[in-house]
């Protein structure tokens, strides 16, 4: 009797065991799911759709990399104050992650060299003035400078008179756009302005400062280096009757619909679809990669010019119309 009492407890004993190992596995290998990263990617202006591109380029990579993006948008175009209060923000709230699309280079750079980021970050679009510590995904501006005035200078006269909107740049892409315009040796225009607020107009809202210029002084020709201001530059044309050609780099829907319109001749813009995908990779795998040095430069995408005529190819479709992807 005990005997057969023995091997009773024996049976249940192992009994227990296997199902102690088999609960085991269940919760490690079968059920357990590591959690979803959080990936804020914070850019400037408050048009969500402006950033269309990028976002779902980063939303691609986060799928096969167990994450979220979620899209952080401002206020304004240029409060470095407003865009520090959301980084700092995003952290606090748990964010393993961010991409920023840095509103004003120096006053970015200068919080990220005070107040270190802890969590791994790159930078989309623009980035700091000094660029420490995490990558920047972006076209080459200065390419994409010379490539615009080629442009021009392929298809209008060479006695135009051309107009250089110069604002937002405390953007360093913006400021690298336009020193290249200004310094580059190809003839576009046999006379260039630029048009900047001095420092009475500095408050002025930059859609009625570009309609007095477009009301006081005549030009063929106005080039806008950015979404911001081709935005502007668009709001302050369309209720004049002004004989214009707009030419710029910029992919906004706006931007896209007048040149569909025919009041933009063309249009420089980069990938940034390629560029939200690969910064994100970027970030999530930095703990899987050794030998991190050189965190600081540039990774170039590449990036396109369309006009009127083809930019319905199927080359330009997917990124300039992210709505249809």
């Amino acid at each position: 009797m005990k005997k057969q009492y023995r091997n009773i407890l024996i049976l249940v004993c192992i009994l227990a065991v296997a199902l102690i190992f088999e609960l085991i596995y269940y919760h490690w290998f079968l059920g357990y799911k590591e959690p979803i990263r959080q990936v804020s990617l914070i850019v400037y202006g408050s048009d969500a759709s402006r950033w269309e591109n990028l976002k779902q380029g980063a939303e691609l990579a986060a799928q096969d990399l167990n994450a979220e993006v979620t899209l952080i948008t401002m206020s304004s175009e240029n409060d470095a104050k407003e865009q520090i209060s959301l980084i700092r923000r995003e952290i606090a709230n748990g964010a393993d992650a961010l991409l920023i699309a840095a509103c004003d280079s120096v006053m970015i750079g200068a919080f990220l060299e005070k107040h270190p980021i802890r969590v791994p970050y790159a930078f989309v679009e623009t980035g700091p003035d000094r660029q420490e510590g995490a990558h920047l995904y972006a076209a080459d501006d200065a390419e994409m400078a010379e490539t615009l005035l080629a442009t021009i200078a392929a298809n209008e006269k060479s006695w135009i008179k051309a107009a250089v909107i110069a604002d937002h740049v405390e953007r360093k892409s913006v400021k690298n756009r336009l020193d290249t315009i200004l310094n580059s040796d190809i003839q576009y225009a046999d006379e260039v302005v630029t048009w900047e607020k001095n420092e009475q107009e500095k408050d002025t809202k930059s859609q009625f400062f570009l309609q007095r210029k477009l009301t006081e002084e005549a030009v063929d020709v106005v080039i806008a280096l950015d979404n911001s201001s081709m935005g502007e530059l668009l709001d302050a044309t369309v209720n004049l009757n002004k004989d214009i050609k707009i030419y710029g780099i910029a992919d906004s829907a706006k931007s896209v619909y007048y040149l569909d319109n025919g009041l933009i001749k063309s249009l420089i813009f980069q990938d940034e679809f390629s560029a939200g995908y690969l910064a994100l990779q970027d970030i999530l795998q930095q703990e899987k990669r050794s030998g991190r040095q050189n965190r600081n430069e540039q990774k170039s995408v590449r990036f396109e010019k369309v006009n009127h005529n083809n930019m319905y190819d199927d080359k330009y479709q997917k990124l300039i119309f992210p709505h249809v992807r």
